[in-house]
């Protein structure tokens, strides 16, 4: 048997912030089992229409020299049992059974490639940091951003478009401070069972603010019309509000495979691609603001959080 560890890391189907979340749990998990990461966005992900294109790639630089092709090998053995050379590409559609799938059996596996789709929080993976490896003692937040900043790195094309809207816009380059907000659309908490709406707590939020920082300029980011509007009406005068040119919708749920007609249904193609680049601009954008503001559910929010060191006073999530 070959000695080979490999981690295939696939995707979750959710948005894109979504299933980074997940890339970059799984990529612990890797170093802490000695595995070798591969991600691998294929027919389970929202951006792809084969099983011999990887969708991660259309966003980020690989992570290592290895690619999907090298984990798929006859003599090779997987976990969970569900999973053969045969048909490791392919999607589990009973994933969600959770079988064989148990954190500890996943972590202890002695087998050469390890399958991961479905999501475990990075809490949950602190007990297995031993003394001695770089994690041990850090928080989450932390090793966040220590995976953030060493694996994830955007296209150079996206790259350079971020810098471009930086460096260019005359408002972001030179009238400064800024402050970053991300406003969700559907704002109502269904996640925790409070029958509030969180949108109406980022215009005091702001308004602290523009008042303690002087803030110049608001650099807004929202899936929503109506949110936009009101922001414009509140906050344009003298040109206060920055915007990029994004049309972005929100992100539709995806279609269970079972309930498919066919195999890409779910898939909106080129468009939904252009929209997630537009979405990940955004967020690194909003990153280089010197203040932010967002929704502490929202991966998007979350993200800005993890890209840089911030100062506990300069950034607030709303929950």
């Amino acid at each position: 048997m070959s000695n080979s560890r490999f981690l295939l890391i696939k995707s979750l189907g959710g948005s894109i912030w979504n299933d980074v979340d997940h890339v970059i749990c799984q990529m612990f998990a890797a170093e802490l089992t000695n595995r070798i990461p591969v991600v691998y966005w294929g027919m389970e992900s929202l951006y792809s229409e084969s099983i011999n294109t990887n969708s991660y790639e259309t966003f980020f630089e690989p992570i290592s020299q290895y690619n999907f092709h090298d984990v798929v090998r006859p003599e090779y053995s997987y976990y969970p049992v569900v999973w053969r050379f045969e048909n490791v590409l392919a999607e589990d559609t009973d994933r969600y059974k959770m079988e064989n799938r148990e954190l500890n059996g996943m972590m202890r596996s002695e087998a050469n490639v390890v399958v991961s789709d479905t999501y475990y929080p990075l809490r949950a993976l602190l007990p297995y940091v031993r003394s001695g490896h770089w994690a041990y003692g850090k928080t989450p937040y932390q090793i966040y951003r220590f995976i953030f900043d060493t694996y994830i790195k955007l296209q150079p094309s996206i790259l350079k478009e971020v810098q471009k809207f930086v460096n260019t816009n005359p408002d972001f380059r030179d009238e400064r401070p800024i402050l970053g907000v991300h406003v969700r659309e559907k704002a109502i908490v269904n996640e925790v069972a409070q029958l509030y709406d969180l949108n109406e707590f980022y215009k005091p939020n702001i308004w602290q603010f523009i008042v303690k920082y002087n803030v110049r300029h608001l650099f807004l980011i929202t899936d929503s019309n109506a949110v936009y509007k009101q922001y414009k009406k509140l906050y344009n005068k003298n040109d206060m509000l920055i915007c990029t040119d994004s049309k972005k919708v929100p992100l539709k749920e995806r279609v269970p495979t079972a309930l498919l007609s066919y195999p890409n249904k779910r898939h909106k193609g080129v468009e939904l691609v252009k929209d997630t680049i537009e979405i990940i601009k955004d967020t690194y954008i909003a990153s280089k603001c010197d203040f932010f503001i967002g929704n502490g559910y929202s991966s998007l929010s979350n993200t800005v959080l993890r890209l840089r060191d911030w100062p506990e006073s300069n950034i607030k999530l709303l929950y």
